[in-house]
């Protein structure tokens, strides 16, 4: 079956249905705006306030411009002490490898640093309204007629502080984090993206099955070469049989640790208990760090070292934390002035749901709400027997939604509490603040109103500083220090059986000192190198013309040998419609949280220590749990099963953005006879040969590490 031809989708939604948000205008739901009020989950706007509190925000804004002004004088002074260093990024933790602008010259064959053009902000206008992440009710959404959904973003360079101190990043329209994708089961979606950045990017849409259009996938290397500064390109995708909650981010190197991430929300009149809740909001959790992601990873590959993963500076919530500025290294610079902790309104007596995504790097969390229990209902997208938690553990990449009640008595404001379970650092005591906070308050929604050009916003008539802070305590429970999935307790309230497998994979997943004394990781005896200029997709594929897509067709099933070198990216060749049961197991002490791209899996078996053989063929196919995103602990294993039944070339890897970029990375071809009949999107094609396609990548030592470290291993 051919994939569908980008024009016949946009057949499936007549223009009066588009949903314009770019310039930052979208149109009023008017109607459900009106039932909330009713029914007392959205605060009502009085005319009054509206007006006094215009004058108000009129002369916040002036002191906040002069402010601003002061700041960005001084910081700028220092900024400038720092440019000279700019050349030997290795000397300075702060900037190195940061690289705002680029300035190319044809003689050279990297880009040269080059101070300015980046935007500094004080102001905090970077960080996203937070009531942007309140979804719509599930009776007003789930049975609404298909739509074009259709996103406009430009990423930019900024240097900006969500806790405080103030580092480089990167943002999508100027805002962190990234705006929500909203859309209903069917939907065509599509996302332009502009990158006026000084690095090449991509963007995968995680849990996504992309069927018939996996070249959409997102994976630099795998699917496409990156989009280069000053590029543009538009993914595209029908979000289609599935629902729940899902996430995008960069997919370029360990981009989307500085910023580049946000929520993908599918409403489905199919999902059970959508009526058991009356508010649906988006809880973001993840590490944080204060240095460019590119510099921590020039820490983590360096030579002659067994490295261990950078420990984060702090967490987040939703975009938002706030540090102490007293307990920040003085080579950072650090404001808490006007920073702000997240908070979460959910009006009184009433049920509400809580999508909590780990958009991390490398912590897994622990979160809880004071006094409240959580009842658990889906994960990674897969509806669960409801079941309740005090604390619930996520890794990086996972989703877990949870019901809350809001019937406590005696209190109205209440901490939700996110801990980095910092004993699976190599030193759980580096991190200084493990635990980030956020504001639950028995309050009405403010929900973000939605504005045709021109108008203006309304506003709340009471601003959060001056509400009072939780004084609730925590949870009377140990907190966690393994860091493993909860899996063994969690029942799909859908249950689908296993069906009997047709191949076994068996892959060893382990860190080895490999070239130039790198750590490197492994399954088996492959470590992953990104060919950013010749993805593994166009090597299968005739859209290029040449003799490897040719091969693959000939090729036998199993680890494909004459196409890819299997020491630098293991490729496993599926053919036909096949079930395929994966084991790995872990040699090394760390977790990881595996993906698996254009899939979901059922998870047949998990624990600790190594898989025993002989229980193989008796393992149940009833009751197992359905998910993307599964956590291997250390010294520990994990068996998956899935269907390969569609076209495409996708990846499996460790969502540890450490482990990832170290090679923990192989790749699954699945139905190449539709895969080749597919007709990937031509834009794509162009990129690989952009002389700026690689700009903020590095994948060898020699452009890694400092001269000085490459002449005393003798490798120039």
């Amino acid at each position: 079956m051919a994939s569908p031809n980008p024009i016949k989708l946009q057949n499936l939604a007549p223009k009066k249905d588009y949903f314009p948000v770019q310039h930052g205008a979208e149109y009023d739901d008017d109607e459900q705006d009106i039932e909330d009020e009713a029914a007392g989950l959205v605060q009502p706007t009085r005319l009054q306030d509206v007006g006094r509190e215009k004058w108000r925000a009129l002369f916040r804004s002036i002191l906040l411009l002069l402010a601003s002004a002061i700041l960005t004088i001084t910081v700028g002074a220092t900024l400038t002490k720092f440019a000279g260093a700019l050349d030997y990024p290795h000397k300075l933790r702060i900037f190195h490898g940061f690289q705002p602008s680029w300035n190319f010259n044809a003689s050279q064959k990297a880009p040269t640093h080059q101070f300015g053009n980046v935007s500094l902000d004080w102001s905090r206008s970077f960080m996203r309204d937070p009531a942007e992440y309140i979804l719509k009710r599930p009776s007003a959404d789930a049975n609404r007629k298909l739509q074009m959904r259709m996103y406009d973003w430009t990423i930019t360079d900024m240097i900006a502080s969500p806790d405080g101190v103030m580092r480089p990043m990167l943002l999508i329209n100027g805002q962190f984090p990234g705006p929500l994708i909203e859309c209903i089961e069917g939907d065509v979606v599509k996302i332009m993206i502009r990158n006026n950045a000084s690095m090449a990017t991509a963007f995968h849409w995680h849990g996504i099955i992309q069927n018939t259009t996996g070249w959409w996938d997102g994976v630099p290397g795998v699917t496409q070469c990156p989009i280069p500064p000053g590029g543009s390109f538009q993914y595209e995708f029908v979000a289609g049989g599935q629902y729940g909650t899902y996430w995008y981010h960069a997919h370029f190197s360990t981009q989307y640790t500085d910023g580049l991430f946000g929520p993908l929300v599918i409403h489905s009149a199919k999902e059970p208990g959508i009526d058991r809740y009356q508010t649906d909001q988006v809880v973001m959790v993840h590490d944080h760090y204060h240095e460019l992601s590119r510099n921590k990873l020039y820490e983590y590959l360096a030579p002659d070292s067994e490295n261990n993963e950078p420990i984060p500076d702090g967490a987040l919530i939703n975009g938002r934390g706030i540090r102490d500025c007293s307990k920040i290294d003085s080579k950072y610079s650090c404001n808490s002035t006007g920073v702000e902790l997240a908070e979460i309104n959910i009006p009184r007596d009433s049920s509400h749901r809580l999508r909590f995504i780990n958009v991390g790097a490398f912590a897994e969390f622990e979160v809880g709400l004071d006094g409240h229990s959580m009842e658990v209902i889906e994960a990674d997208g897969t509806p669960l027997v409801p079941k309740p938690y005090q604390k619930l553990r996520i890794n990086v990449a996972q989703r877990y939604s949870v019901i809350v009640r809001s019937n406590v008595a005696g209190a109205s404001e209440f901490w939700l509490r996110a801990k980095m379970i910092n004993h699976c650092f190599s030193d759980p005591e580096a991190v200084v603040e493990p635990e980030v906070k956020a504001i639950v308050r028995y309050a009405p929604l403010q929900r973000k109103k939605k504005y045709r050009p021109g108008q203006s916003p309304k506003v709340a008539s009471k601003t959060a500083s001056a509400l009072p802070l939780p004084t609730t305590p925590p949870w009377n429970q140990s907190d966690s220090v393994i860091c493993k999935d909860e899996e063994g307790s969690m029942q799909p309230a859908v249950a689908i059986t296993a069906p009997e497998p047709d191949l076994f994979f068996y892959l060893r997943s382990n860190f080895q000192i490999g070239n130039y004394s790198l750590s490197r990781g492994f399954f088996n005896s492959s470590t992953w190198k990104t060919d950013l200029r010749n993805p593994a997709f166009d090597r299968v594929h005739p859209v290029r013309g040449n003799e490897s897509a040719e091969i693959a067709q000939l090729a036998p099933e199993g680890v494909m040998h004459d196409i890819f070198d299997p020491k630098d990216g293991m490729v496993i060749k599926i053919n036909g419609t096949k079930v395929v049961d994966l084991l790995i197991d872990n040699f090394d002490d760390g977790n990881h949280p595996m993906h698996l791209h254009g899939h979901k899996f059922w998870v047949m078996a998990q624990g600790d220590g190594y898989f025993n053989r002989s229980d193989y063929k008796n393992l149940p196919r009833e009751g197992r749990l359905v998910r993307d995103t599964v956590t291997i602990e250390g010294y520990g294993y994990v068996l998956i099963r899935f269907i390969a039944d569609h076209g495409g070339m996708w990846a499996f890897h460790c969502h540890n953005v450490w482990h990832a970029e170290a090679g923990l990375t192989m790749a699954f071809l699945t139905r190449l006879d539709l895969l080749q009949k597919s007709i990937p999107d031509q834009g794509l094609l162009g990129f690989c040969s952009h002389p700026n396609a690689t700009a903020g990548w590095f994948d060898d030592v020699k452009e890694v590490v400092p001269p000085e470290w490459r002449h005393k291993n003798g490798e120039d």
